[in-house]
């Protein structure tokens, strides 16, 4: 029966083939079946127990990979560890500076917030001062005005008493003149007439 099936899969095998192709078909399994020791079969059988080999070795492979895997773990852990401490160590190290540094500048904001307020002491006793001054100087400023409105006053005053004499020392002297000039031009007609 298995013959059978041989022959019905070597028809489907060769269905659609020419007569030598068929022919080259019979003659390959031919040579696989009753063939010399480097044929097909016998290397088929040489790599299914080499690799049946491999198959027994396979757990004693899978047992030293788990080893050699939880070894790698361990130090892996144990290097993670390491890392992880140093890294607390740096940073409680940074922390501890940081804080150093924050106090530090506190203390600095403070000596500075106090010697501002002293500072705004200061200068709010200046502005006093200088309040005190300007309100001093506006009123010494007032009373400067008002002798310097009374002098201006006193002086356009004089002033125009001034214009008034120059006014009339020009009118006597024109008169004086006019009545030099006439005196003279009298004498001199009175020369001239006789």
């Amino acid at each position: 029966m298995s013959m059978d099936l041989d022959k019905d899969d070597l028809a489907a095998l060769c269905a659609g083939l020419t007569t030598d192709e068929v022919d080259r078909v019979h003659r390959l399994l031919h040579e696989w079946s009753v063939g010399p020791d480097s044929n097909f079969p016998v290397q088929l059988a040489l790599l299914t127990r080499a690799q049946w080999r491999i198959a027994a070795n396979l757990p004693r492979l899978m047992n030293d990979a788990r080893k050699l895997i939880e070894l790698h773990l361990a130090e892996y852990r144990r290097q993670s560890q390491a890392m992880a401490d140093d890294f607390a160590d740096t940073v409680d190290g940074q922390n501890k500076e940081l804080k150093k540094t924050v106090e530090i500048h506190i203390q600095a904001t403070r000596q500075a917030a106090e010697q501002i307020q002293v500072q705004l002491a200061d200068a709010e006793a200046v502005a006093s001062r200088v309040k005190a001054l300007m309100e001093s100087a506006a009123s010494e400023w007032g009373s400067i005005k008002a002798s310097t409105t009374a002098q201006c006053e006193r002086l356009e005053q004089v002033s125009n008493d001034l214009q008034d004499r120059f006014a009339w020392r020009v009118i006597l002297r024109s008169v004086a003149w006019f009545l030099l000039v006439l005196g003279y031009g009298i004498c001199i007609g009175h020369y001239w007439i006789h």
